[in-house]
């Protein structure tokens, strides 16, 4: 084999590898320079964080409520047992 066919057996495939590598880099590439499917991804992981932090909110809301509520019968339990 002479160094003309060695380099023909190397660079071909490594060459096609290469712009196969562009050609993907460009499908999922818009024009701005995002990734659309990364973006999807990022947006639905957004919207249910938002969603779990809301329901967080209103269970803390809730327990805030009751505290209050048994802070108030104490407070009226005690004074009924200073008098």
């Amino acid at each position: 084999m002479t160094d003309q066919q060695l380099y023909l057996s190397i660079g071909v495939p490594t060459l096609l590898v290469l712009v196969g590598i562009l050609i993907n880099i460009r499908y999922f590439v818009t024009m701005n320079g995002r990734f659309p499917a990364l973006e999807a991804c990022i947006q639905g992981l957004d919207s249910r964080l938002d969603a779990r932090i809301n329901s967080l909110e209103a269970k803390f809301e809730l327990l805030v409520g009751k505290v209050i509520e048994l802070d108030n019968r104490l407070t009226r339990i005690e004074e009924k047992l200073s008098h």
